[in-house]
């Protein structure tokens, strides 16, 4: 097989805006995204959904880190990186499209419910209407309390919890310095009903 940052990179080249960077998230960058998703999964919510999982390495984390590959979904739009993933995670549910429209693919695979949604989406390079659809569309597919963890290479949250509907609880759970160029990840999740507050907040743990 390939080296992994090959297709990557052919696939930045096809569409870089919707790649982001010309090259996969570093190993510890991986694990790290793996547990703060796993920790963040509601048992008996479904699957574990991923998107954007370009060539594969945050998934192949999340498969070390526990996660049964029948349990694990995965969206990525470029179909090179889908054929990868599919040759890569024998068993793995790869679906191929636009992951800004996760409702609809979700729904046209027959899958009702997720426990998580982890995004490598690059949302600041996303149209504010696609990422509210984008967004809206994954908390509709998970049990209250559910979360969605979110990468991105900026130093502010990528997505604005106050701003955009729907109101969102905003977590910086870290940064990983050993990913070029550093990585952070943030934690998103609703409200409880009833409440209409958003909050960005800072972890003190794992920074």
């Amino acid at each position: 097989m390939p080296s992994i940052s090959l297709p990557f990179l052919r696939g930045w080249s096809r569409d870089p805006v919707a790649v982001g960077l010309p090259f996969p998230s570093s190993p510890w960058t991986a694990r790290r995204l793996a547990q703060a998703t796993l920790d963040a999964a509601i048992d008996g919510g479904g699957p574990v959904l991923e998107l954007g999982a370009g060539a594969g390495a945050v998934t192949q984390a999340l498969i070390e880190g526990g996660c049964a590959t029948d349990q694990l979904v995965v969206i990525e739009r470029d179909a090179e990186l889908c054929r990868i993933l599919e040759q890569r995670f024998h068993g793995l549910c790869v679906l191929h499209g636009d992951a800004l429209q996760v409702a609809e693919l979700l729904t046209a695979a027959r899958i009702a419910s997720v426990s998580v949604v982890l995004s490598g989406l690059p949302m600041r390079a996303v149209a504010p209407a696609a990422a509210i659809r984008c967004y809206s569309g994954a908390f509709g597919l998970m049990p209250q309390g559910g979360a969605i963890i979110q990468y991105t290479y900026g130093f502010k949250s990528p997505v604005d919890p106050g701003r955009s509907p729907p109101r969102l609880d905003a977590t910086f759970v870290g940064r990983e310095w050993r990913n070029v160029p550093p990585m952070a990840i943030w934690s998103y999740r609703q409200p409880p009903h009833g409440s209409a507050r958003s909050s960005s907040r800072a972890s003190m743990l794992n920074d």
